[in-house]
């Protein structure tokens, strides 16, 4: 949230305190507040006050930092903590002040009645909003589709809508992903990205712009990634909504990390590892995930101080999308001034304060996906009729940024010899400097989606038994898209003589097919070598890998229990050295 320019007395004993090294204030009486909502709440909220920047990050991996601001004699930080965390920065013997929880006095009465939620001034229960959901997938079945990307701890889903007008099969287009609420008691975002649903659904085939955004991406919005947190006072209310999961862990500080490694902030959650597999099974090229609090667009990194090489490409976004919003809203609105590039509604994420475990530097780091995180309302659960005026400050900037991934350089990477798409790694010389920038093509299709910053690049592609292609005097244009598709040469392979009459690499057609549960799947190996068989669902999730080994020259076959799978159309492909080879296969129960 916001803070006022700190005056208060408090305030300046603080600042005396950690100055001098002398605990001018008596907060026993906060010790005792803490210990009273750490034993009927579970976690407390709470500030103080540091003149050390470095100091404030280090205690980041300690505790959860909510928001910090700068004043003339030092920074004035609010935090959240559990138990284990609380005891952490006990030891450390700073004075501080027990605050209300931010939604503590929240009662806002939730409703179940669909037609009342689509007025989009109320917040759902949990139950309306998972019909809800589903309702999308049957009201538009050909250009929606509900992914369950798994369960939380206590049970509830974690729901993505797919939104795409071939949604039922792959098509090579860049995959954009909005996720909302990782903090359960930030919930602006929540019910706006319900509403992007439906406007994106609805405005199919009516508004040019949306027409155009749906045919060319495929979007995967999760409006509710914490419904535990959401939902801890009941599936009735919001009212008790907090931060953390139903384990009291801050799901934003929990994700494999560039420089804190692969579990920082202790035990990695079971909603943590359902992102990072829907993360492994997809090849996003852009993300953002809503967070409340405070009125800005925050970019990566977030962990470390160097920039990232494509600082001027985030910076441009951050520009566009925060114009957009001024332009849509008070002047007031999307202001924050918190560091580097002293642009008012933009900031780079250490220089506002430093988080280890975040989700934008995971997807930005490991994936390639280039994540930002929008602060998109002070108010961390605000009065659901305020609803639809963020909806107003925001709804083109969300579209216009979906409309961002289109750009920079796109194509397709292909064999040479067979024409069939290959995944590899593309990279710009000087935007590798220090950290992983490099994205991959998708293994399905062979399509790729870089964007990057207006200028002239040299792009380098690889892949495992493939000549290295580098092109050079690459130009982009900001908003605009360079086509540069790209076949890729294999390396040759001597042929081991045997004694079967195999003249070449076949992956057959899977028999019977349509099948029922039980299909055989059947594959011939020219040569000597490792053989890798994998399924992939509609949406190009992968499914099962029912063959990884090392075979001789010969045929084969294995069978394929789908018994475990919904009906529909499901894709095998084989890789084997340099082929590769994709057919369908079609379930029916």
């Amino acid at each position: 949230m916001k803070i006022s320019f700190p005056v208060l007395i408090l305030s300046f004993l603080f600042s005396i305190s950690v100055l001098y090294g002398q605990n001018y204030l008596d907060y026993s009486s906060e010790k005792e507040k803490a210990g009273y909502y750490l034993d009927n709440k579970g976690i407390i909220y709470f500030k103080f006050v540091s003149t050390s920047k470095s100091f404030i990050n280090d205690l980041s991996q300690k505790i959860s930092i909510d928001n910090i601001k700068d004043f003339r004699i030092g920074y004035e930080v609010f935090a959240f903590a559990n138990k284990d965390e609380f005891a952490e920065f006990l030891k450390y013997n700073i004075p501080f002040e027990i605050l209300p929880l931010p939604n503590e006095s929240a009662n806002f009465q939730a409703s179940d009645n669909i037609s009342e939620i689509l007025a989009w001034d109320v917040y759902p229960t949990y139950d309306a909003y998972v019909s809800m959901m589903y309702q999308f997938q049957t009201n538009y079945p050909n250009l929606c589709k509900i992914v369950d990307a798994g369960n939380t701890v206590q049970g509830r889903k974690i729901l993505f809508a797919v939104i795409s007008d071939s949604v039922n099969f792959k098509k090579p287009k860049p995959q954009f992903e909005y996720v909302s609420t990782i903090h359960g008691d930030e919930t602006t975002g929540y019910v706006l990205m319900l509403r992007l649903i439906d406007t994106l659904l609805s405005g199919y085939g009516v508004t040019p712009n949306i027409t155009k955004i749906v045919k060319n991406v495929e979007i995967w919005i999760n409006p509710l990634a914490n419904p535990d947190g959401t939902y801890k006072g009941g599936n009735n209310t919001v009212n008790g909504a907090w931060r953390y999961n139903a384990n009291s862990y801050d799901l934003n500080r929990n994700f494999p990390d560039p420089a804190a490694g692969p579990t920082p902030g202790g035990t990695r959650q079971i909603e943590t590892t359902n992102s990072i597999n829907l993360a492994k099974a997809n090849n996003f090229t852009m993300s953002m995930n809503f967070h409340g609090g405070a009125e800005v667009f925050n970019y990566p990194w977030d962990t470390w101080s160097r920039l990232h090489p494509d600082d001027d490409w985030f910076i441009f976004q951050g520009i566009r999308y925060v114009d957009t919003v001024h332009a849509n809203a008070p002047s007031t609105y999307m202001d924050d001034l918190l560091g580097y590039p002293n642009i008012p509604g933009i900031v780079n994420g250490f220089s506002w304060y430093r988080i280890t475990g975040g989700r934008q530097d995971y997807m930005t780091y490991f994936h390639g996906s280039r994540e930002v995180t929008l602060e998109i309302s002070n108010t961390k659960l605000p009065n659901p009729s305020l609803l639809p005026t963020y909806w107003n400050y925001n709804a083109k900037s969300f579209l216009h940024y979906i409309t961002q991934c289109l750009y920079g350089v796109r194509g397709i990477i292909t064999d040479s010899l067979t024409g069939q798409p290959v995944r590899a790694k593309v990279r710009v010389t000087g935007k590798e400097i220090a950290d992983s920038t490099w994205i991959n093509s998708d293994s399905l299709t062979g399509n790729y989606n870089r964007p990057i910053k207006n200028g002239t690049y040299t792009f380098t592609y690889s892949a495992e038994n493939y000549v290295t292609k580098t092109v050079t005097d690459v130009y982009v244009k900001n908003d605009s898209t360079t086509i540069l598709n790209v076949l890729l040469r294999p390396i040759a392979t001597p042929v081991i003589s045997n004694k079967q009459v195999i003249n070449s690499f076949e992956l057959l057609q899977n028999y019977p097919n349509p099948f029922n549960s039980m299909t055989i799947v059947k594959w011939q190996m020219l040569n000597t070598g490792n053989a890798v068989i994998k399924v992939f669902d509609i949406t190009g999730k992968e499914i099962a890998t029912p063959v990884d080994g090392e075979f001789q020259a010969g045929t084969y076959e294995v069978r394929f229990d789908a018994k475990d799978l919904s009906s529909g159309i499901y894709f095998y492909k084989l890789t084997s050295g340099r082929f590769s080879d994709i057919k369908k296969m079609i379930l029916i129960k």
